[in-house]
């Protein structure tokens, strides 16, 4: 929720160090995209959300789009043609999924596993407009996008596309 988003950014270290906040940790894509998953498909479900982009540019945070090249080859996702073990997930807010890996056990495949990171400053702006919101959004995964292409070959998939819809 919204309260503890902003109470973690705004905590401050209470090491020696000084930093300027706390860190928040997301999956975007929420239970859509771990039903969505496909071994071979990288794929991030957004839609029409932009409330963690509302939050960042309210508390000038850093926001820090990361991509794990690899991980929809490691396990594959048991899928449920009518939908119904999606469905109950919604509503209970938590993922109820069957994955398969080696020998068709929860054993990940071997294979090569790399992240890259596309981080953006947003500018803080204490009632940002919907326009604004969406610009961020678009630099944070415009600049993902990009990187994603940038980095492809480098990380062992170049023939992949990231779908971000």
């Amino acid at each position: 929720d919204k309260p503890s988003i902003v109470k973690a950014l705004r905590e401050r270290s209470r090491q020696s160090e000084p930093r300027s906040g706390g860190m928040v940790g997301m999956v975007p894509d929420g239970i859509l995209g771990a039903f969505r998953t496909q071994p071979g498909l990288d794929s991030l479900l957004i839609g029409r959300k932009r409330g963690l982009m509302r939050i960042c540019a309210e508390e000038g945070a850093t926001c820090c789009a990361a991509w794990c090249f690899g991980t929809t080859d490691m396990l594959s996702v048991v899928q449920d043609p009518c939908g119904l073990l999606e469905s109950v997930s919604r509503r209970m807010k938590a993922a109820l999924i069957g994955y398969y890996g080696r020998w068709g056990l929860p054993i990940p495949r071997r294979v090569a596993v790399s992240i890259l990171l596309n981080a953006v400053k947003a500018d803080k702006i204490e009632f940002p407009t919907a326009v604004q919101v969406e610009e961020l959004h678009a630099r944070v995964y415009d600049g993902l996008q990009k990187a994603y292409d940038q980095q492809k070959a480098y990380a062992g998939y170049p023939d992949r596309t990231l779908l971000i819809k």
